[in-house]
Order: C-alpha cells, then structure tokens, then sequence
C-alpha cells in the first residue's frame, strides 16, 4: 500500500464513524475517484472487506477485523488549520529542530497554498511571545527563541488545548458503546444525594471517567487485586456510598459486584484521606520502591520539561499513585486493558499525550519495564484533567442575584459569559439573597440586577439585565481589584518562602558595593544557594550599570539568574554608601 492508502487506514481507524469520499478526498487532496480506488486496493491488500462502503453514508471501518488483522493506527492527522498548527509547533518544541515544508505536505495531505496559511497563523500566534521566531529559510522552518519563552508558548497551547472541554462528561459518555455513562452518572448522584455527600464540581467528571474505566474492566474481567484489611476503611461512609452505587448499578446493566473496584472507588471518593489506607511502598522485581515519591519526581520532571507546576495538586497525585500501582498489577499479571480515551485524547489533545508519552518514560526507566500506549492515555488523562482544574481555578467564582424570570437571567447569564468568560465562572444563579446559600458558594463576586445591601465581605456590583458599556467597565474593574486582591496574597505567601533568616540582615556593615556583594554572596555559597561564579555574575552586571534605581535601594543580581534554589538577601546596612550616583 502507499502512504496515502495507509493514512485512510489510520483515519477511518480513529474516527470509527462513517466518512464521506468527499471528506476523504478532501481532507487528502485527492479527487473522489482515487478515494474509491485506494478503497479498492486496501481490501485487497488485506484479502477482506476491512473497508465498508455505503452510497449515502461513505466508508466505515470493520473494527473487528481491523484488531484481528492487528493493524496499529499510529498517530493522528491533522485535519483542521487549528490542528495543523498545534502539529507543526509541538514538532518544532520537542520532535525535531526544523521541518521540511515539502515532507510536511505529503505528511498531513495539504496544498502547498494550505501551508503557507498556517505559517501565516503561526507568527500570528507567536505574537505575545516577543522572544519567539518562526524563521523560514527556503523549505525550511525552525522556532528560534528562549527556552522560557517556549515552555511559556507551551504551557498556553495546553490551557488552551483542555479550556472548558477537556473532562465534557457528554463528550466522554459518547465514547463508551458497551453501556450508557449518563444512566451511571445518574445513580451516582442519586447515592450521593441519599448519603449527603458531595465531591468538588471540578473533580466531578474525573470520578465519572474512573467508574467507566471500572465498568469496562468488570465487563472484560480484568479486575485489579487490592487487599485493604483496616476496619476504619469498610466502616467508613465512602465504602457505604461505593458499595451502595455498585449495587444499583449492577443492577441496571448487569456486570459483576466486584469488590476489589468497590474498594478502588472508595479510595477516590476519600481522596487526600485515601493516603492513610493505602502504601508508598511498590514491590518491582523484589526491590521496593517509593510510589509517591516516584510521582513527585514524575511531577517535577514535566515541570522542567514542560514548564507546567503540577506539584501542588494533591487529587492528582492521589490518582497517579492510584493508576501506577494498578499498572504494576497489570504487568505482573500480564493483563492488557483498552483505553477508549486513546484516539479521542490523541487526536484532540496532542499537546496533552506528549505529556503522557514523556511521563510513561520516565515510568518504564523507574520500574523497568515498559509501558503501552492505552497507559500512556491514562496517564495522559489525569495530567490533561489536572491542568484543566488549574486553569478553572484561574477563575473567579460568580453568584447573579436575579428577581426576573428563567429566560430573562439566562440573557444576562449568556452576556456575562460571552465577555467575561475567560476570567469568570457563574456558579449559581438565585432568585433572591439568603447569607447562608451565598457563603455555601464561596463566591468571589456578586452581580445583582437589584438593589442589594448585605454585611458579607464579597466584592458586590449591581449591573442591568441587558448588560449596559458602563456594566461591562464595573466588572471589568472589579476583576482587577480582585487581581489585586489575589496576587498580593500570592505575593505575600511566595516572598515568605525565599526571604529566610538566615540571610536577612539589619545593621549590615559594608565598607563599598563591592565590599556588600562579596559578602552576601559568600554566605549565599557557604551555604549551597548559589554556585562558586555567582558573585563573579553579580558583580559583572553592577559593572555594566549600577542597580541602584532609586535612593536608599539597589537589587544586585546576576546576569544569568543561576541559583538551586530561589532565595532573596536583605541587608539594612548600618551606614549608607555611595551605590552608582545614589545613596
């Protein structure tokens, strides 16, 4: 077969829907008579009628044979302009330093003139990142710039990439043909409503997803061992709500009660406190590993790589704990499981899988043994679901006081949405104001369309119903006062981590700039912040122009920004110097 004919292969293989010719011939720049004719020639390479063929509705791939001929569906195409331009940057990043244009072309089936718009895009979408360059030199581009700025581009792509849609519990319950997600979704939240308990909205669709994954394993008998022996952990409310929520779902799509996914589904509804009943310790290949503390590593190495801080969320490196041990139970047991997230998260979520793809890496060198395709999606899906409660807890939480009528609040709603939606999130919209509700919300906003007095310290700005200019400029000043707000505290508590003791000093006795630097820096090296040139940097940069830039201050620092770790030294000197022109 020629590439073209392997690529229809790998479409149909991913859409797993019906596709016109037109589309196909479309999308590979080719008339609807070569598409019939590269049909032709594919079932007859594979000797049977792996492709259907249907007048009205187009082409359709016959799964099961496509799993029994063992034909691997290896990467994705791009198909639309956005998509190609995420493929060509993440080939820039991290695949390769330049791209051939004319490999390119035969690579993803486009026009030359297909191209010339997407790079036309990508300066365009390179514009906030001053220190990034797309160079073009004849068939050739390369990304020239920083590392910062492209881990920075990076880190954007990738919020946008997972922004609002990334865990659309619709979208993931299309995915599943064997049962219907939203009927479970349903019995899941009749359970909690009986039990009086609730989970974070945001982690919501990430429990969903685990309880399909848990209801294909149990449908395909591929259950993960456990083995919890604590009493606390059967007493406890969650195994009550996981056992309770099984039962009734055995019963509506007849699968197996399997106590071990009771048990695993208790562990997440515990979430952080699930930590007490489970073990760090893995046994691989008779040697013990730390499991957690292989995750936090996992965690800083993306942060490195990617430029994306993960450290922080505790629900995901409760999951990754979770996921990497149920994956040395399935290696040991030589249990395959499917992953109906694969094609969905590759082809949509690019940036997303080279996260999982670079993780699983860093799994198969700790545990010595390597690790698939299907995992490297699972991963990939806790990483991507991570980033997206990142970028929603960007947001600022919104109730609308509303005394009009469904429809009338909805207009407002939607405005609201369509202008500020990047930076607010409308939680609850009420029909009146009671204190107690409110609070429940923890909102950081009020926005009434009546008149509102109330003694709760939560910013409150009365708007009209259409949403007038003079509305928009009030809100749009109240989210920069609680930017304020936000980044003062955040301020606050990240100075107080670098700003130690140990290097602060008061009545600092320094005879010169010089004389000053030399000794802070000394004690910056005695005690392993900063390596053995960095004095020699610092006093290299005070040389090309003092960092004296008002009286009575100067912020010495060195040309390169090199330490291990992140400190800032305070000296209040005893008798002012003569700093540059300044005091």
């Amino acid at each position: 077969m020629n590439n073209r004919q392997t690529n229809i292969v790998r479409i149909l293989g991913e859409q797993k829907e019906w596709i016109t010719g037109k589309e196909l011939s479309k999308l590979l720049n080719v008339s609807d008579r070569t598409i019939r004719s590269d049909i032709d020639n594919i079932n007859k390479y594979y000797q049977s009628s792996l492709i259907k063929s249907n007048q009205r509705q187009g082409y359709h791939i016959d799964e099961s044979l496509l799993n029994r001929l063992n034909i691997e569906v290896k990467y994705s195409i791009p198909q639309t302009p956005s998509e190609r331009c995420v493929f060509m940057i993440r080939q820039l990043l991290f695949e390769k330093n330049e791209i051939n244009l004319t490999i390119l072309q035969s690579q993803i089936y486009v026009s030359g003139y297909s191209i010339e718009n997407d790079l036309k895009r990508i300066r365009k979408m390179l514009e906030p990142y001053p220190k990034l360059r797309l160079i073009r030199s004849k068939n050739y581009i390369y990304l020239h710039g920083d590392e910062r700025s492209k881990r920075a581009l990076y880190r954007d792509l990738l919020a946008a990439e997972t922004k609002g849609n990334f865990l659309n519990i619709n979208r993931i319950a299309s995915l599943y043909k064997n049962f219907d997600l939203l009927l479970v979704k349903d019995i899941l939240l009749e359970v909690f409503d009986e039990y009086k308990f609730s989970v974070k909205d945001i982690m919501f669709p990430m429990l969903v997803i685990h309880i399909g994954i848990s209801i294909e394993r149990i449908m395909k008998y591929n259950f993960i061992k456990t083995d919890r022996k604590d009493k606390e952990f059967y007493e406890s409310r969650e195994y009550k709500i996981s056992k309770e929520f099984f039962k009734r779902v055995s019963d509506k799509i007849n699968i197996k009660l399997v106590e071990d996914e009771i048990q695993l589904m208790t562990l997440l509804l515990m979430g952080k406190n699930s930590l007490n009943y489970s073990t760090n310790l893995l046994n691989v290949d008779n040697k013990k590993l730390d499991i957690e503390q292989l995750v936090i590593n996992l965690l800083e190495e993306i942060r490195e790589f990617f430029g994306t801080d993960f450290i922080d969320d505790i629900d995901l490196i409760v999951g990754l704990k979770m996921h990497i041990q149920g994956m040395v139970s399935r290696a040991k047991n030589a249990i395959s499981i499917d992953n109906v997230f694969l094609q969905d998260i590759k082809r949509k979520y690019p940036l997303v899988f080279e996260m999982g793809i670079y993780a699983c890496h860093m799994i198969e060198d700790s545990l010595g043994f390597s690790v698939n395709e299907n995992e490297a999606g699972f991963i990939a899906l806790h990483l991507g679901a991570a980033n997206e409660r990142m970028n929603k807890n960007s947001k600022y939480k919104v109730i609308i006081i509303s005394p009009h009528n469904q429809s009338f609040s909805s207009l407002c709603q939607q405005k609201i949405d369509d202008n500020f939606g990047e930076r607010l999130d409308i939680v609850k919209t009420l029909n009146y104001f009671e204190e107690g509700e409110v609070i429940s919300y923890q909102p950081d906003l009020i926005l009434t369309l009546s008149s509102l007095q109330h003694s709760l310290d939560i910013m409150t700005i009365q708007i009209s119903m259409f949403i007038s200019s003079e509305d928009e400029m009030n809100i749009y000043q109240a989210i920069k006062k609680l930017d304020k707000k936000k980044f003062q505290i955040e301020f606050n508590s990240k100075i107080s981590n670098i700003i130690k003791k140990e290097f602060f000093y008061t009545n600092f006795d320094g005879k010169d700039e010089k004389d000053i630097i030399n000794k802070m820096c000394s004690k910056l090296e005695e005690h392993k912040i900063v390596p053995k040139d960095f004095k020699e940097s610092v006093l290299k940069r005070e040389e090309m122009s003092p960092t004296s830039f008002s009286y009575g201050f100067a912020t010495p620092h060195d040309l390169r920004s090199q330490s291990y770790l992140s400190t800032i030294s305070v000296a209040l000197l005893k008798v002012p110097v003569k700093w540059g022109d300044m005091r």
